[in-house]
């Protein structure tokens, strides 16, 4: 009866600790009435139901209407290794929810031992025990520790998936800038081989009419300074391709050494600049928010460091939990079919880290100076991601209206260069002006092969800015 009623006196002290503990004053999270700016701006029909991380294809790199950059933009997404790395993290991100939402189940723990031994007193006998046990331990979540827990681990496997997009979107991107830059690199060393080819020939005229008196040394000497100083460009266009190709080759999954017979096939057969066909769909602010990878990451972390402080409040508050015991012990006179070899005990147990809870309150604090950190670093993020997007957009444009120019400049200049060489053979004019023209020549079809290159960069740069589609 006393052990009865001593149970009872247990009982009634932890519901007095309980219903103590009810009333501590809890501190309200960091703007907790507020919304961040992507929950805002955004409806909600925007996310689907679990937050996931929008897919990534290669169907918007169709656009430019080259089979070669799109191959290579569907081999870089499927074999490239930091995507590999970024699908690991999410894994183990994966790996470490399932393990958090075990702490929602019971536990169990066993033993079992064997000794002999003789005690240090006279005539003891040597004596063999064994021992054994089982244990079991449920939590009851009574103030959701282990649901905000659970809470974190998902957001964080959430923002693990995000980053894997974000890593897919730049992949992407720099497989289509290395494409770029090496198709650029071989229309500009085009440029520079037929210019080369036809100063050449003019050198070559030269030095004919040298021999019968029509020509100068002067007018030698100027027509191979311009046809070596053509000549030396070529070099710096190859290795802008060589360059090109290795990029591929490490993006592509492959090594910089073997990068692959399809690869090594675009360096020797040069095709146009890739340039975007279809229209490009800017589309909305708010759909930008939705596609930015970095933004959305930024949103989820705020929502992680949320659901960890509320992992530190609930610290403030008792861990009530449920135990099962069962033991035995064998030697010494106790046998297996004695009642008494076995042991069991059940019931709950409370802990509870205060009265003192300064500590824990500090760990509060922290957990806020957090969250408010991810705030502030979250409108930053979307505040950047607009300016990085217009100023993107604006070079795009600026990049585009040169275009008219610079191709009737080429025109323009063509049309000199064979007035320059018509006026020289019937004797009107010096071999300077043809000089001059093809050299006039030269840099307006280098302006506009380069144009064509920087116009396609910005439009990948653009592409990339927009968080991809």
């Amino acid at each position: 009866m006393f052990r009865i009623s001593s149970a009872l006196a247990m009982l009634c002290t932890a519901g007095l600790v309980l219903a103590g503990c009810a009333g501590i004053p809890v501190p309200d999270k960091p703007r907790e009435n507020s919304t961040p700016l992507v929950k805002q701006s955004v409806p909600q029909q925007f996310f689907n139901s679990q937050g996931a991380a929008l897919p990534m294809s290669s169907s918007w790199w169709q656009g430019f209407e080259d089979s070669d950059l799109t191959r290579l933009i569907e081999t870089a997404l499927a074999e490239n290794r930091q995507l590999d790395v970024a699908q690991a993290n999410i894994d183990i991100a994966r790996a470490s929810l399932a393990r958090q939402r075990l702490e929602t189940s019971y536990g169990t723990q066993s033993n079992i031992g064997a000794e002999i031994g003789r005690g240090a007193s006279p005539n003891s006998n040597i004596v063999a025990t064994f021992t054994s046990g089982l244990g079991a331990s449920w939590e009851y979540d009574a103030f959701g520790r282990i649901a905000s827990s659970i809470e974190a681990s998902e957001l964080g496997a959430e923002a693990a998936e995000q980053s894997r997009r974000d890593v897919a979107v730049i992949v992407s991107s720099q497989t289509a800038l290395a494409y770029t830059d090496l198709r650029g690199a071989q229309t500009r060393l085009s440029v520079a081989q037929e210019n080369a080819d036809t100063q050449a020939q003019s050198l070559e005229l030269l030095r004919t009419l040298l021999e019968n008196g029509r020509a100068t040394a002067l007018d030698i000497n100027r027509a191979e300074a311009q046809y070596r100083t053509t000549l030396a460009d070529i070099p710096r266009f190859q290795a802008t391709i060589d360059s090109a190709i290795s990029r591929l080759a490490v993006l592509t999954g492959n090594s910089a050494l073997e990068p692959g017979g399809e690869i090594l096939g675009m360096s020797q057969q040069a095709r146009p600049i890739p340039e975007l066909i279809s229209g490009f769909d800017i589309g909305s602010p708010e759909a930008l928010l939705r596609r930015r990878p970095d933004i959305r990451f930024a949103e989820i972390e705020i929502a992680r460091l949320l659901a960890l402080s509320d992992v530190e409040r609930a610290r403030l508050f008792p861990v009530v939990s449920f135990n099962a015991n069962i033991s035995s012990f064998f030697g010494n006179g106790n046998r297996l079919d004695q009642l008494s070899s076995f042991g069991f005990g059940f019931g709950p147990a409370i802990s509870w880290e205060g009265p003192d809870l300064r500590r824990v309150r500090a760990d509060i604090d922290l957990a806020d100076a957090e969250t408010e950190r991810a705030y502030q670093q979250y409108e930053q993020t979307v505040l950047q991601a607009f300016s990085d997007v217009e100023i993107s957009l604006s070079n795009l444009r600026n990049e585009a209206r040169r275009r008219q120019d610079l191709v009737q400049a080429v025109e323009a200049a063509r049309g000199a260069l064979d007035l320059a060489q018509i006026r020289f053979e019937e004797g009107f004019d010096g071999f300077l002006d043809v000089l001059d023209a093809q050299r006039t020549l030269l840099a307006a079809e280098d302006r506009l092969a380069d144009n064509r290159l920087q116009t396609t960069r910005l439009t990948i740069a653009a592409y990339q800015e927009l968080g991809g589609t």
